[in-house]
């Protein structure tokens, strides 16, 4: 949902005023509150704009002694400088520029350094022949929950027989909290779709442990919520809106079966995409409306996250790589810990 939105998975930033000083004062603060420590250790991540100037910016002040950043060709276009916050611009804000290796792409002898594999768009697919390069007990930091990414963007097969653990963060854990914000901003898209929650009837598509958060969330704005696990059970009803938040995954529950059903069940309804893919093809046959207009990227949420400012972006790639660290030292991980081996929690 990267987060990931994801939260996660967008390269957002480019083009948004940003107050960098605040920024990097919010991840030193975020920093000592997690008590990341990165003394020595490898790290490759991104080079580009919001969350992966983030990551970057983050692993060196948490003390890692080289951060290889991927970047891309650059586009040809002109960039004003008060908008342009790639991962060299914020670490160099921060003074932890020569900390930063920027590379298009990484030579076969880095990966023997690398202690810690960030999951962003400039690394992924971390695929079988990625993990192959890493050492025994390195670590693929995932920066968000499993549930939240699209099944091939990191192969926990190969991660598992190389002994490579994956780390992820726990956005239930106190010191993250992630889980109301996403239902803050599952709110904030309804808004814009030009609902009024009050005494409206909203029917929430769910399978994520966002479920409460966002019928708790919604109900607080005084709509009338019915939350169902899949469209399937969906059931008949004067709904206003349907609120799509599902997990991706690679046969999404939105494909034609499940949009026939929502225009069974929720005929003239709008169809509200959080998270989640859905068939805007078959949408479009049965007549549903779909908010927002422009398809969001696989595994991307349908609303920016930084509309609710950096800090929840901040917190949970901290938090990412906190776990990444407690993995690497081999720290006991549990389900209620800042973080958890993904693999262990995937049955891999």
């Amino acid at each position: 949902m990267n987060s990931t939105s994801q939260p996660e998975d967008e390269d957002s930033g480019h083009g948004t005023e940003v107050d960098r000083a605040a920024v990097v004062d919010a991840i030193r603060e975020c920093i000592e509150k997690f008590q990341l420590d990165l003394d020595g250790q490898v790290v490759v991540t991104g080079a580009g704009f919001g969350s992966e100037a983030i990551t970057a910016t983050a692993a060196a002040l948490a003390g890692a002694r080289s951060v290889f950043a991927l970047t891309a060709e650059r586009k040809k276009h002109a960039r004003s400088p008060a908008t342009s916050w790639d991962a060299l611009d914020l670490a160099t804000h921060a003074g932890q520029s020569a900390r930063l290796e920027i590379m298009r792409r990484m030579h076969p002898h880095h990966w023997n350094d690398v202690d810690i594999l960030v999951s962003c768009p400039r690394t992924r697919p971390i695929s079988r022949s990625t993990v192959e390069y890493l050492r025994p007990n390195s670590v693929v930091a995932l920066m968000a929950e499993p549930w939240e990414l699209s099944p091939e963007m990191v192969d926990l097969n190969a991660c598992c027989e190389m002994q490579v653990k994956v780390a992820a963060p726990n956005l239930e854990n106190p010191t993250i909290n992630l889980l109301p914000d996403l239902a803050r901003l599952c709110c904030r898209l309804v808004h814009d779709a030009g609902i009024n929650a009050r005494d409206t009837r909203i029917a929430v598509l769910c399978d994520t442990p966002c479920r409460r958060y966002i019928e708790d969330a919604l109900i607080e704005l005084g709509a009338r919520v019915t939350v169902f696990a899949h469209p399937q059970m969906l059931v008949p009803e004067m709904w206003d809106a349907v609120v799509v938040a599902l997990r991706p995954a690679e046969k999404p529950s939105m494909d034609i079966n499940g949009l026939a059903r929502v225009f069974e069940a929720a005929r003239g309804s709008l169809l509200i995409q959080f998270s989640g893919e859905i068939d805007r093809l078959a949408a479009r046959y049965f007549g549903l409306r779909v908010w927002p207009p422009r398809k969001p990227g696989r595994g991307q949420l349908g609303i920016a996250p930084e509309l609710l400012g950096w800090n929840p972006t901040i917190r949970r790639i901290v938090g990412g790589l906190k776990a990444a660290e407690m993995a690497r030292r081999g720290a006991d991980m549990h389900r209620e810990s800042v973080g958890f081996i993904a693999s262990a929690i995937a049955g891999v």
